[in-house]
């Protein structure tokens, strides 16, 4: 019976590794001496990174409490978790090779072929553990250096924004001492980074490039604290915080670069004899750890964009020489031109050395000259630009129309808070809509509040006043804070002044004749207070844009007020136009209607007194039909048709006398004759539409039975063709 033997995977990796070592280097050979040494590495870069944690976080708790050493000790001992992966990673290489060693002692000795051989995979116990190693160890491994990277980031960056002003950010005293301590464990940290970095090259140990990554992150940890503590004496203590900031965000970054190479391992195509690269192998830490392979990467890159091999021309090599020279020059023009401050006409400047104004002097325009960094610095100002400075919530959507019942919490950015004022003498001492004690009635019967947004208008004084402009307070933002320590100082300052000034006026007085000066005054009393306090600002100007009753209800209040005097006086105007109307249309003349009413008074006294038949009432009443005459209108019109109509009536009745008198001759001439006549006109005038039957016979002779119908000849079409029918 015929086996076919077969080899396992773990020897194949060894063989094809071995080969590969061999025609590389041709030296090194790959057994379990050289797995047990990179094991002590791996062992070596656990105790240094477990004792660079341990003194960071010792120093925090037992000498000095800082905030950033704990966040560098908290980087530095998680890092813990890739070293012990590859601890045990090699150690399990090592026995692998042990065992692999006693197969081969094994197969050795046989002279032929055995059945047994056929389960080699299921025998070597170690080569299976190592398969396993890489299929579950490495990526959970990495999965949990990223799950802790990633949750005591979000943790820090938690802790950092709950604090309150900086009241729980610790900043230690010994600030040389931590200089010293993080400077050290840099360079150590890169020292041993490079020397593991350097044995990651040979295929066997390649593995190691993600301890010798995560230390050359403990590096840059470590300096950037270093650094940041540094700059603390020249009193600049904002740089550390930024760093505390910093360090969970460079967590963050490892993090996500280490889930990213899980996702691409799962999709990577496997290499027959390759070894899996562990996830938590940083690609970007690794150029910190062999910048060499950094400066070989950009000559390929030069070599192909021109398209040939630049790297090695002429040109090249002399820039490459001449690169110490070049950069001495930029270094020298960098420090001149640090020294070197130039001031426009419209700025000022002062020299700063450790925070402090050196010689307690101010350059105005021209060329100023100070030692270099961080030695002096130069601080330039712009005096003639007018800053704004929200004294209340600003606006940050302004509306078309600013009506007092309008809603205001979406348009400002922070709820705008009244101020007090004087009540309105229409509502003082009244409290009708509170019950309220005797002593609250008291004080609240003369108290109001109103909305005002007040913006001050503000720049530095140009005669001296930048020295006392910087004495006064800093430009320090604290965190979460919107302003800086002078501007809150000074919107403090003129909140006090204005509203001492608005607690002396009435709410009357604002909304009437003391609004147009208001501003003024507010920015009089407010350079006031600023000049008291030597803060060396010139107050330009106070803006009021809103100034309203406090309130929805209450100024709905204002409003109807006003709106019922608007009625008011449109209704008054409405009757007078109404009345001069009324008055042109009756009278003609307006301006006569007084002069006319006083005469017709006049008359109607004298009818009461004397009766209508008196002279004095009839001549009073020619006097006033005069006067509507004159004036002319609607009077003078019906006083014209009255007299119309009564010289018509008299006419008439002068007519019908004089057409009598002439009938009188007639009816004494032929009295019968004129009854006749009269008789049919009468007849004609009121039968002139009736039917008329004329009989010539004897009434004596005749016997009428008739009925009288008169039809209808659309209603009764039947009876006329009848009617026609039997006439023909």
């Amino acid at each position: 019976m015929h086996c076919v033997r077969r080899v396992t995977a773990s020897a194949e990796i060894r063989r094809q590794t071995g080969r590969a070592t061999t025609e590389h280097s041709g030296q090194m050979r790959i057994d379990h001496h050289a797995y047990q040494r990179a094991t002590r590495v791996a062992g070596m870069g656990f105790m240094c990174q477990l004792a660079f944690g341990l003194v960071l976080l010792l120093f925090h708790f037992a000498v000095s409490r800082d905030t950033a050493m704990v966040f560098g000790a908290i980087f530095v001992l998680v890092g813990l978790l890739a070293w012990l992966g590859l601890i045990l990673l090699f150690n399990q290489h090592k026995l692998e090779q042990l065992e692999a060693l006693e197969y081969e002692e094994i197969d050795a000795r046989r002279t032929a072929e055995s059945v047994f051989e056929a389960v080699d995979d299921e025998v070597r116990v170690a080569a299976r553990r190592l398969r396993l190693m890489y299929r579950w160890l490495m990526p959970i491994t990495s999965l949990l250096l990223a799950a802790s990277l990633g949750g005591l980031a979000w943790w820090m960056l938690r802790r950092l924004a709950a604090v309150p002003d900086h009241a729980d950010y610790f900043l230690t005293e010994y600030t040389g001492w931590v200089v010293a301590i993080c400077l050290g464990f840099s360079a150590l940290s890169f020292i041993i980074s490079r020397f593991v970095a350097g044995m990651a090259k040979q295929p066997a140990w390649q593995n190691l490039r993600g301890g010798a990554a995560y230390m050359v992150g403990n590096s840059l940890v470590t300096l950037a604290i270093a650094v940041g503590q540094g700059f603390r004496f020249f009193d600049k203590d904002e740089v550390i915080e930024r760093i505390a900031y910093a360090i969970p965000v460079f967590m963050v970054v490892i993090a996500v670069e280490v889930v990213l190479n899980f996702i691409l391992n799962l999709y990577r195509p496997r290499v027959p004899g390759e070894m899996p690269r562990p996830a938590f192998d940083s690609k970007l830490l690794s150029l910190f750890s062999a910048p060499d392979n950094l400066v070989r990467s950009v000559n390929e890159a030069v070599n192909y964009q021109f398209g040939f091999d630049i790297a090695g021309s002429w040109g090249y090599q002399l820039l490459l020489r001449s690169f110490a020279w070049l950069l001495g020059v930029g270094a020298f023009v960098l420090l001149g031109l640090n020294m070197l401050v130039i001031v426009e006409p419209h700025e000022q400047a002062v020299k700063l050395s450790r925070g402090r104004i050196v010689d307690d002097q101010v350059y105005t325009s021209g060329v100023t000259w100070k030692l270099p960094w961080p030695f002096q610095t130069a601080e330039v100002f712009d005096v003639t630009r007018v800053r704004t400075l929200h004294l209340t919530s600003a606006q940050v959507t302004e509306a078309d129309v600013q009506l007092w019942t309008m809603k205001l919490g979406h348009n400002f950015d922070a709820p705008l808070v009244p101020f007090i004022v004087g009540r309105s003498q229409l509502t003082r001492g009244t409290s009708e809509d509170v019950r309220l004690t005797a002593e609250s009635e008291r004080v609240a019967g003369n108290l109001a509040l109103m909305d005002i947004e007040i913006i001050l208008d503000y720049r530095i004084r140009e005669d001296g006043g930048l020295r006392d402009y910087l004495a006064f307070t800093s430009d320090v933002y604290l965190r979460r804070d919107k302003m800086t320590m002078r501007e809150k100082a000074l919107r403090a300052i003129a909140l006090r002044e204005t509203s001492q000034l608005l607690s002396g006026l009435s709410i009357d007085e604002l909304l009437g004749r003391e609004r147009a000066e208001l501003p003024a005054r507010v920015a009089a009393r407010v350079q006031d207070a600023f000049d008291a306090s030597a803060t060396g600002i010139e107050v330009v100007a106070v803006n009021m844009p809103l100034m309203r009753p406090a309130g929805d209800e209450q100024a709905g209040a204002f409003e109807e007020l006003s709106i019922s005097r608007e009625a008011r006086q449109q209704f008054a105007e409405n009757a007078r136009q109404h009345v001069v109307a009324g008055s042109a249309q009756l009278v003609g003349n307006p301006d006569r209607i007084d002069e006319i009413l006083a005469a017709v008074g006049t008359w109607e006294r004298l009818r009461a007194e004397h009766g209508l038949e008196a002279p004095q009432t009839v001549e009073q009443r020619i006097r006033v039909e005069t006067m509507l005459t004159s004036a002319g209108g609607e009077a003078a019109q019906i006083i014209a048709e009255a007299e119309r109509d009564r010289w018509v009536s008299l006419i008439g009745a002068r007519a019908e006398t004089n057409r009598l008198r002439g009938q009188t001759s007639a009816y004494q001439a032929a009295p019968r004759l004129y009854r006749e006549r009269e008789r049919m006109n009468v007849l004609a005038s009121m039968l002139g539409w009736t039917n008329k039957y004329i009989l010539c016979v004897s009434p004596d002779r005749v016997d009428f039975d008739l009925d009288l119908r008169e039809l209808n000849t659309m209603l009764n079409i039947g009876d006329i063709v009848e009617d026609a029918g039997g006439t023909q």
